[in-house]
């Protein structure tokens, strides 16, 4: 059977390209040949995307269709079978993503209406551009919300789709034309970092998911909005209980430990030991599976891939970090993939340079604090989860300027709602507000 090809996505159809990779699944077989568009696609691409006013409908619709329908000859359980084969991401998770992009396409007028304050006569929201790059990550679905979201605000988008996993995003795009999307809104060209930075430079705003490198490349630019590793944290002032080690086993491992929001330090005032075994032992007991195992529960990996991350592992055993989960690294499975076991660590300096280490699975490095430590000791965190009895400490967590979100008690960090920002304001990035006088504006 031929594999699949994507190709480059332009006006609503493929446009052909004379260079292919094959993607391959986790355990190194064929799954698809994907288009290595040129740079020069990028430029024709970003000429001829032109957004347009879209109805709520059209967005509601898209997600019953991305949910539901076979789309250009994929049903949704051959998308989750070949987005869990080329992720590793179990694909009870990535059938999870296809109820969240449909929950989250209908609540895009609800949203706005939450996030934007309402204007005073004569104000109105528009776009702060006409043309917006997005390079997508490989993780989970619910990333694809922002750039369908932007299109809604009038944008035309480009898409530099994920290397791993391209098909959710060309089924996202395939669901929003039939529901009624302009053709020329919307471009996706699949290809490397060199296409990025085309895309990137090239787009009126722009928007990376990636490493800390990418990171660091775009971060000083006011025109890219850059989303990079989450390392969002806890902080334990309270003795623990086997509720608590329940709740912090359950932020740094739900959802295969993928989401930026999982939690992957813990601060604690407690035994750093204690705490550090307790929720090992919970991590512990979840199955290596494949990834389109019913019960999988943990992501999958290459050979090559494995191989990166034993040798993460042993620099931190290098450093001094203590290992109190069973495995020693990501376990064979027999079919050239390994599953990507749960780590636990410790260490007494709680300042040292490895803590916030990200890794793409359930991981968490457990580190003393104290209030003398204070609350600048977290840095840089996505989200910080707050246990203690003091009740002070989520509101001062709040007003510290790299917290980007807090969570007081037991609920999961990676908890949405349309009124909820995630890492600031879309909004605010991608809109402003402009005057419109007219005479009888004018007192």
């Amino acid at each position: 059977m031929a594999l699949p090809s994507l190709a480059p996505l332009l006006d609503g159809r493929p446009f052909e390209c004379a260079e292919h990779t094959t993607l391959s699944a986790v355990d190194g077989s064929p799954l698809a040949t994907v288009a290595d568009s040129p740079s020069l696609l990028v430029h024709l691409a970003l000429r001829r995307v032109r957004g347009s006013g879209v109805p709520q409908d059209v967005f509601t619709r898209a997600g019953e269709l991305f949910a539901e329908a076979e789309l250009a000859g994929e049903t949704p359980e051959l998308y989750c079978r070949r987005t869990a084969a080329a992720t590793g991401l179990p694909s009870r998770f990535v059938a999870d993503g296809l109820r969240s992009i449909r929950n989250g396409l209908s609540r895009f007028e609800r949203a706005d209406a939450a996030q934007l304050p309402p204007p005073a006569a004569g104000v109105h929201w528009v776009a702060r551009g006409r043309t917006l790059g997005v390079v997508t990550p490989s993780n989970h679905a619910d990333p694809h919300l922002v750039w369908a979201r932007a299109l809604s605000w009038g944008y035309g988008v480009v898409v530099r789709p994920g290397a791993r996993d391209p098909f959710t995003p060309y089924r996202l795009a395939a669901a929003l034309l039939a529901a009624g999307l302009p053709a020329g809104g919307l471009a996706l060209l699949p290809g490397g970092r060199q296409l990025t930075e085309t895309l990137l430079r090239g787009a009126d705003l722009g928007i990376v998911y990636g490493g800390p490198a990418a990171v660091d490349q775009w971060a000083a630019s006011g025109q890219v909005l850059t989303r990079g590793p989450g390392r969002s944290a806890a902080l334990l002032d309270r003795p623990l209980t086997p509720q608590i080690a329940d709740l912090l086993a359950h932020a740094v491992g739900a959802d295969a430990g993928v989401r930026c929001a999982n939690t992957s330090v813990i601060r604690t005032s407690q035994d750093v030991t204690t705490v550090a075994q307790e929720v090992a032992a919970r991590l512990d007991a979840m199955p290596a599976l494949p990834a389109n195992h019913p019960d999988a529960v943990l992501p999958t990996v290459n050979a090559g891939h494995a191989e990166q991350i034993r040798r993460t592992l042993q620099r931190l055993d290098a450093d001094g970090f203590k290992r109190h989960s069973a495995s020693e690294g990501p376990v064979p499975l027999g079919d050239g993939s390994y599953t990507a076991r749960p780590v636990v660590l410790s260490t007494a300096d709680s300042r040292h340079e490895a803590i916030g280490t990200e890794m793409p699975f359930p991981f968490v490095v457990v580190t003393p604090w104290s209030p003398a430590d204070g609350l600048e000791v977290f840095g840089r965190t996505l989200v910080l989860t707050v246990l203690s009895d003091d009740a002070d400490l989520p509101r001062a967590a709040l007003n510290e300027p790299l917290v980007r979100r807090v969570v007081a008690g037991p609920a999961d960090p990676w908890t949405s709602a349309p009124e909820l920002p995630h890492d600031g304001s879309l909004p605010g990035f991608l809109l402003e507000p402009k005057a419109l006088l007219s005479g009888e504006l004018i007192p």
